[in-house]
């Protein structure tokens, strides 16, 4: 059946109502915030529930007799046992499929996956069936990324000035892992601090110390064909400790700006009101270099920049251990592109 956010409640308080829940949109973080706080909620709620090992994609879609193994396995305390399947890499329901018609009782899939277009096989299975529920986590707004600001640092005693959090939001986007990363980084700044407000200097500080390792200049680099300071950019970024998949989703969210001007101005609008338009706005600072990227690209290119970057994004998933040499060969390829 189709569900909403606020089913989350009766799951985990009625887990025995339903056979298993499906979360799924593009908003990750949320799926995977979630999918981990709804797990720890069942098992705080029931103290015979057990915890399994996490299945994946491969297992689901390629060795069908692990899942049953493991579904089918006897829980000698009783109880509910929860199965854990990770399928953010695809959208197909491989051994789902026959499940979801006979499932097994006393037990709950708690089964977390990424975008899932109306089509999708694991999607509709989840829908149509009265037995389980699917929940969709879309893209945050701009007013829900300012309410996740201010809920996160409210939870460890801090405030921010306006000025702070729209600085913090034009340097991290709508990404609310990059927002996280970012702000843990602040509050480490002002540990020792009496005074907890943030204001738009100490961010200044903490996110533009470093200037060369800043994933703004990466951004502005690959955006303008920059090819030697874009790889500059990015060697110290991994250098430091950012994960590749982490750029790119820094550079998913700079390209589409870009695309999102380039069609208000393929719709008649000139640069200053496309720009305009964007939420959140750009930065002053970074007015003349935005419009200087416009100028490179067009909307067959940049489609063509975010087609590279979500495949990468999925080739990252599928194989963690080349990371860094696809993260490294799409930054060259954004760089390029840029040139042309």
């Amino acid at each position: 059946m189709k569900g909403k956010i606020s089913d989350i409640n009766d799951l985990v308080t009625q887990p025995l109502k339903m056979f298993g829940a499906l979360l799924y949109g593009p908003n990750e973080y949320r799926v995977n915030k979630n999918f981990d706080e709804i797990y720890k909620q069942l098992n705080q709620n029931n103290d015979e529930m057990l915890e399994a090992q996490q299945l994946n994609s491969n297992i689901i879609l390629n060795q069908n007799e692990i899942f049953f193994n493991e579904i089918n396995t006897i829980m000698l305390s009783g109880g509910i046992k929860i199965i854990k399947i990770d399928m953010l890499d695809t959208d197909k329901a491989g051994c789902l499929e026959n499940y979801l018609e006979r499932p097994t009782e006393k037990t709950f899939i708690l089964v977390k996956s990424g975008k899932l277009g109306p089509r999708s096989k694991l999607r509709a299975l989840f829908e149509k069936s009265n037995n389980f529920i699917s929940i969709p986590f879309y893209e945050d707004t701009i007013k829900d990324t300012h309410g996740f600001i201010e809920n996160y640092l409210n939870a460890n005693n801090f405030s921010i000035s306006n000025d702070a959090k729209q600085k913090i939001i034009s340097f991290s986007g709508q990404n609310n892992k990059a927002l996280e990363s970012n702000l843990e980084l602040i509050m480490l700044y002002m540990f020792e601090e009496e005074e907890k407000t943030i204001d738009s200097d100490i961010v200044d500080k903490v996110l533009l110390s470093d200037k060369p390792v800043e994933i703004q200049n990466l951004c502005n680099s690959a955006a303008l064909g920059m090819i030697d300071d874009a790889l500059f950019c990015f060697n110290k970024l991994e250098s430091n400790g950012q994960q590749p998949i982490q750029v790119l989703n820094s550079l998913s969210n700079f390209f589409q700006r870009i695309h999102n001007t380039l069609i208000a101005m393929d719709s008649g609008k000139n640069l200053t009101e496309a720009m305009n338009e964007l939420k959140p706005p750009v930065f002053f600072k970074e007015k003349d270099n935005f419009a200087r990227q416009i100028r490179l690209w067009n909307l067959q290119k940049i489609e063509r920049a975010l087609t590279i970057i979500n495949e990468g994004e999925t080739e990252i998933k599928r194989s963690p251990e080349l990371s860094k040499t696809i993260a490294g060969n799409i930054v060259l390829r954004l760089t390029a592109a840029a040139s042309k």
